[in-house]
């Protein structure tokens, strides 16, 4: 495992949270019922462990055996395999929707040479009938007021109306330490990061798609990045 595929991976959950726009307003329950789901995932969880979260006590039933490796049953979205090391990536959501309202996805990853694929990065993201087809938060950015690279959720939050930064719409989790040498996370190559994701209304009305990183050091979300619809 390098820096550069794990920057490489990051890059295309970015990517992915922006490419799917119109939709019918999502129920409440459903949004609750996969935002559960994804922080009960964990990553480092086999496929079986992960399995039972997704599924319940028939979680059995989704599972299979392919190349003597535990597999799930649906097809996978995408599988390689790199020096040894294997790659699969699932995805979640209602496929009797022509546009889901929500979309969970997750890739598993094994050790070089093992046969038990570990979940290293997870990502929901929820959508809405809007211009930017993402659920958009109730905040609005004031009048005059720019997103700075770096900011905080404080001071974000004192960028934008009301009080806090509303509805996200989309969390991202990417840890690949269960799949990575002792060497490699020694030598301080781990890679380990956690996103949100949320779109702001402003006043000329723009869209701000807005993505805030998790900082260990300040421990807070900070702004990575945007972008204006």
């Amino acid at each position: 495992m390098t820096t550069t595929f794990g920057k490489l991976t990051i890059a295309v959950l970015i990517a992915g949270s922006t490419l799917i726009a119109g939709t019918a307003e999502a129920a409440t329950k459903q949004e609750t019922k996969v935002t559960t789901q994804f922080k009960t995932l964990k990553n480092g969880m086999t496929i079986e462990q992960a399995a039972k979260v997704l599924y319940g006590k028939d979680y059995k039933k989704q599972l299979t055996k392919k190349n003597g490796m535990t597999v799930l049953k649906q097809k996978a979205e995408a599988t390689s395999t790199t020096q040894g090391q294997k790659t699969t990536i699932y995805s979640f959501y209602d496929k009797k929707e022509i546009v889901p309202s929500d979309i969970t996805t997750l890739m598993f990853m094994t050790k070089k040479n093992s046969s038990v694929y570990r979940l290293t990065s997870k990502s929901l993201d929820l959508f809405r009938d809007s211009s930017t087809g993402a659920r958009e938060s109730k905040m609005k950015l004031a009048k005059g007021a720019k997103i700075k690279t770096g900011m905080t959720e404080k001071q974000l939050d004192g960028v934008l109306s009301g009080k806090g930064l509303g509805e996200w719409t989309g969390l991202d989790s990417i840890d690949m330490t269960s799949v990575q040498t002792k060497q490699e996370i020694d030598l301080g190559l781990a890679i380990k990061s956690e996103f949100k994701t949320y779109v702001f209304p402003t006043s000329t009305k723009q869209k701000k798609f807005v993505m805030l990183e998790y900082n260990a050091k300040k421990k807070t979300y900070t702004v990575s990045s945007q972008m204006s619809y």
